[in-house]
């Protein structure tokens, strides 16, 4: 029965909502659901929500509200030319303190610091106990004149004991914001005198005591506030960063591992913690903690870490592979391209790094990194033409630099072509880097074409056999000299040292080429 009762009173309203609207009515009724259609959409931050603000304001153009709804969304947005557009809402608003902030945040956008503190001094005349404009009016005041600023906080907080704390971490922030460092100090001691167990004030003295390097009071501080209970991530961090200063690594590790543990991206835990993992030689849980830093994604110079971590643990395919991805990610960034393409240079894939130097050379045409090892690439390739191109133009900007130069020796040398040519290079390098062993070798090797073998066997023997121990090619270059000054003992112990153990044949096989 009650069911039916209600049906009745619902049929009976629905007739009557379906009688026909006046025009008024039906103009009143259009603004009504305009403005709860731009009301939603400024709640849930919809872009259209100027639109629907405007088509309001289309049925009512002299709603004061309305148009400082409309400033009010333009400023959240930086889009103070709309803002202008309406803001002589303030007209129709006067005894309104909402409006008069609006307005005030308005004025302070267009560069009006007078006018917007006077806009703020009355939305506070009108409403004093509304401690929202109060501190709004307190940041715009300590931004225009901090010591006026200072003294009306000191005012309030005598007047108002129940906000002092906060009143005095407010000038505390105001004067570390204008490095204003002992002022600021002073502040947020009398805040933590009042209430000693609010975080916030005690992260000011942190903020004061890191920014004047006083670090110790800054560890302390920090101490303090992790026996209250107050631990984050940044807490921490700040913490493991002073026993990096003092060379604690132990204890910065573990501080580190905290903070990771309290926030898994955090990015200067995980690029510590990496580090630590590097010199301990651990580089696939260095690749872990880059990886789940926040910023890996987005982050061009930690993905080349970890392909240089790759390399390290000699997975050239997986190395390779994170410098492609890098270098696809960030085409715009000369290194991730640069390092790619030594990287192909590294695994004799020749022609491929030369493609992707070739449009690098063309956008940077003054990095001489770049141009130098295009060059590698072509010499490999033996485009002598064009890598001889390259390194005239090179040396061009640069005439003194060494590398291009030995580069175009060596290449001579090789060939056999141009010594004479060749040797002016070589001794242009030298004289600018003489103990390059590189340089040495190619000086060496400059000789031995030469048939200057005696000469040749001076200069290489200046390079220690651990480093020929480590480079086939030099020591297999001393062999050939020693050979040719028929020193078959000194030829057989540089070829057995370039070998590196290899069996005969493959030894055989590799010093043939280098030959």
């Amino acid at each position: 029965m009650k069911r039916y009762g209600l049906l009745c009173v619902l049929l009976l309203a629905g007739s009557a909502f379906a009688l026909p609207l006046s025009k008024e009515a039906q103009s009143e009724a259009q603004l009504f659901a305009d403005f709860l259609e731009a009301a939603y959409a400024q709640r849930t931050g919809d872009p259209a929500r100027f639109e629907l603000l405007q088509r309001a304001l289309s049925q009512s153009p002299d709603s004061a509200y309305l148009k400082q709804q409309l400033v009010s969304e333009a400023l959240v947005v930086d889009n103070v030319k709309l803002a202008s557009a309406y803001v002589d809402f303030i007209d129709q608003a006067q005894d309104d303190p909402e409006a008069w902030v609006v307005y005030g945040a308005y004025q302070w956008r267009t560069e009006h610091p007078a006018q917007a503190l006077q806009a703020y001094e009355k939305a506070l005349e009108l409403d004093p106990d509304d401690e929202r404009i109060l501190f709004q009016y307190i940041s715009v005041l300590a931004a225009a004149d901090p010591h006026k600023a200072e003294e009306r906080l000191v005012e309030l907080a005598r007047s108002r004991p129940a906000i002092a704390p906060e009143l005095y971490n407010e000038i505390g922030q105001m004067y570390l914001f204008h490095q204003q460092y002992p002022k600021a100090l002073e502040a947020f001691n009398k805040a933590v005198e009042l209430e000693g167990t609010n975080p916030q004030f005690r992260l000011g003295r942190v903020a004061v005591y890191e920014r004047t390097s006083q670090y110790f009071l800054m560890l302390h501080e920090l101490e303090e506030l992790e026996k209250m209970g107050y631990v984050t991530a940044q807490t921490l961090t700040q913490m493991a960063s002073i026993f990096v200063m003092v060379k604690d690594f132990p204890r910065a590790q573990e501080y580190f591992l905290r903070a990771k543990k309290l926030e898994n991206g955090n990015l200067p835990a995980n690029y510590f913690l990496a580090l630590f993992a590097e010199q301990a030689g651990q580089y696939d849980q260095a690749i872990v903690y880059l990886q789940d830093s926040s910023d890996y994604k987005t982050s061009s110079a930690k993905q080349l870490q970890v392909a240089f971590y790759q390399q390290k643990l000699g997975q050239e395919k997986q190395s390779l592979a994170t410098l492609k991805h890098a270098q696809q990610q960030f085409p715009d960034e000369i290194e991730p391209t640069y390092f790619y393409a030594v990287a192909l240079y590294d695994q004799g894939a020749y022609p491929e790094s030369a493609r992707v130097l070739a449009p690098l050379v063309e956008r940077f045409p003054k990095n001489q990194e770049v141009r130098l090892q295009y060059a590698f690439a072509l010499e490999a390739q033996h485009h002598y033409r064009a890598m001889e191109e390259q390194l005239r133009t090179l040396l061009g900007q640069n005439p003194r630099h060494a590398y291009a130069l030995n580069l175009w020796a060596y290449s001579l040398a090789m060939r056999a072509e141009r010594l004479d040519e060749a040797a002016d290079y070589i001794a242009r390098a030298l004289a600018v880097n003489p103990e390059e062993y590189s340089f040495i070798d190619t000086q060496a090797w400059v000789y031995f074409k030469q048939g200057k073998y005696a000469q040749a066997a001076d200069v290489i023997s200046a390079i220690p056999e651990d480093v020929l121990a480590e480079n086939a090619e030099m020591a297999h270059h001393a062999a050939y000299i020693y050979q040719a000054l028929k020193d078959n003992t000194k030829a057989k112990h540089f070829y057995e040292l370039g070998c590196g153990g290899k069996s005969a044949t493959a030894c055989l096989k590799e010093f043939k080429k280098i030959r």
